[in-house]
């Protein structure tokens, strides 16, 4: 598993050579790409809960949730690791209630015994620490040049803001810099979204929806499932 260190040194090769911005930058640009990749490819968590004999549950009690940007995928009840099917509960069987104190998962069914669990999956951001980063193995090397479109976009902005006026010479070798930087950023972001197989401001569809009633290829009645019943 990498760390930060490992993205520390990715970054020092896309983003080579002598410059003004050091480490510190470097690992803002890093959480930034990180955090960005957590809107596309979100880090997938799934906890067991113990019963309480109640219909609700405070969501603070999962370990990564975040409000705000936390979503819930399901929920299992109740965990039976050893039963082949799992008992996912469907949408009206559970709903997020609001409280003075908070976010609830509501059981509108049952009351999970405390000799019970269930099992809950959500979404919460990647993290990237000095003891380990949450981005999956295939996702890293695009996130690693993520943050080298951040790093670029942070040097771009040294060099316009540095220019000056009465060094010539100066001033347009700082401009010159600063659209290098501006243009190589471009360019890593680019690469990061090839990646995902998205385009640049959009996310990447939650699901596909088939069309089952599609005639069939001899353009006459299916046999099972005639026109009539559908």
């Amino acid at each position: 598993m990498s760390t930060r260190q490992d993205y520390l040194t990715a970054l020092g090769l896309l983003v080579s050579g002598t410059l003004p911005l050091g480490e510190a930058e470097k690992i803002a640009a890093i959480n930034i790409a990180v955090y960005e990749h957590s809107k596309h490819r979100p880090r997938i968590v799934i906890e067991d809960e113990s019963g309480a004999a109640a219909f609700d549950y405070a969501v603070t009690a999962l370990a990564a949730w975040v409000d705000g940007f936390s979503v819930i995928k399901s929920i299992e009840y109740p965990v039976d690791d050893t039963d082949e099917e799992a008992d996912v509960l469907q949408d009206d069987q559970w709903t997020l209630y609001k409280k003075p104190a908070g976010d609830f998962i509501r059981f509108l069914e049952d009351k999970p015994a405390a000799t019970e669990s269930f099992r809950v999956t959500y979404t919460a951001p990647h993290s990237c620490t000095d003891s380990a980063c949450t981005v999956k193995a295939a996702d890293e090397f695009a996130v690693q040049m993520l943050a080298a479109a951040h790093f670029c976009d942070m040097l771009a902005t040294f060099y316009a803001q540095t220019q000056d006026s009465n060094i010539q010479a100066d001033s347009v070798d700082h401009k010159s810099k600063g659209s290098e930087y501006a243009s190589r950023a471009k360019t890593w972001r680019k690469k990061y979204f090839d990646h995902l197989g998205i385009a640049e401001g959009k996310t990447p569809a939650a699901s596909v929806t088939l069309d089952g009633d599609l005639k069939g290829s001899w353009a006459g009645e299916k046999i099972t499932h005639p026109k009539k019943y559908r």
